[in-house]
C-alpha cells in the first residue's frame, strides 16, 4: 500500500471537525481549514479566524497540506479500513460502520420516557449551534470539542446553547467565560441522564444519590 499511515487528528478541520476537503490557509495567521468552511466564514460581516480571532486578509490553497494528505492513509475510526486521507470524508458518507453509528445515535435521540413530550413537540435538546460561528447540529461532546479547537481564545460573552435549551435555563444569560463553562458544566449528554421535569437542585441530588449507589456497589 502506497503512503504512510497518519492520524485523522493530523488533518482535522477545527470548524467542521472532519478531515480536510480542499484545504486552504488563512492569511496572515496561517491556520488551515476546508475551503467550504472558510467560504461560510466569509458570509459573516467581519470574517475572522475561529481559532485566533485574526482578521482574514486572504485565503490561499494549502498545497503543502494537500500534498501530505495525498501521500498517506488514515484508518477509518468505525471500520478500521485504511483510506486515502483525501478520500476519508467521502468514505464516511457510505461507510457501513458510520451509518450504523448514526442510526443508533438517531434512535437514542428520539427515545422518550413514558409521559414525556412527543417527538417534535418540545425544544431541541439533542443538538446545538455554536454561539461563535453558527456551526450547527452538534451534540454536546462535539460542541465541546469544536469550541476547544476553534474558539479557545474567544472572549466574547455568549449565551450557552445547552443551558438555554433547558426548562430552567435563561436564554438571555451570557457567559463571561463560555469555554470554561462548557468544559466544567456540560460533561454528558442531557438526553441520556436528565429528567426535564426536575429542577437543577433535584437533579443534583439525584446525581449524588446515583454516584453514592455506584460507589457502594463496587465494594
Amino acid at each position: 500500500m502506497a503512503g504512510h499511515q497518519a492520524s485523522e487528528d493530523e488533518f482535522k478541520c477545527a470548524i467542521c471537525m472532519e478531515c480536510f476537503t480542499q484545504p486552504c490557509r488563512i492569511h496572515p495567521c496561517q491556520h488551515v481549514y476546508c475551503l467550504e468552511c472558510v467560504q461560510n466564514l466569509h458570509s459573516q460581516l467581519n470574517p475572522h479566524c475561529p481559532q485566533c480571532r485574526c482578521d482574514i486578509q486572504c485565503v490561499m490553497p494549502a498545497g503543502d497540506v494537500e500534498l501530505r494528505m495525498s501521500q498517506c492513509h488514515i484508518s477509518c475510526s468505525e471500520c478500521n479500513i485504511p483510506v486515502p486521507a483525501l478520500s476519508l470524508k467521502q468514505h464516511k458518507i457510505t461507510c457501513p460502520g458510520v451509518q450504523r453509528l448514526k442510526a443508533v445515535a438517531a434512535q437514542s435521540l428520539h427515545m422518550r420516557r413514558p409521559g414525556a413530550t412527543a417527538p417534535g413537540m418540545g425544544p431541541n435538546r439533542s443538538t446545538f449551534r455554536c454561539p461563535y460561528c453558527d456551526q450547527s447540529n452538534l451534540v454536546t461532546y462535539q460542541l465541546i470539542e469544536h469550541c476547544n479547537m476553534a474558539h479557545t481564545n474567544c472572549t466574547t460573552k455568549v449565551v450557552c446553547p445547552i443551558c438555554a435549551s433547558m426548562p430552567w435555563g435563561d436564554p438571555n444569560l451570557r457567559s463571561s467565560n463560555f469555554i470554561r463553562h462548557l468544559n466544567m458544566r456540560h460533561k454528558f449528554e442531557y438526553d441520556t441522564y436528565v429528567d426535564y421535569d426536575q429542577d437543577d437542585d433535584a437533579m443534583l441530588q439525584a446525581a449524588l444519590h446515583a454516584s453514592l449507589h455506584d460507589s457502594q456497589a463496587q465494594f
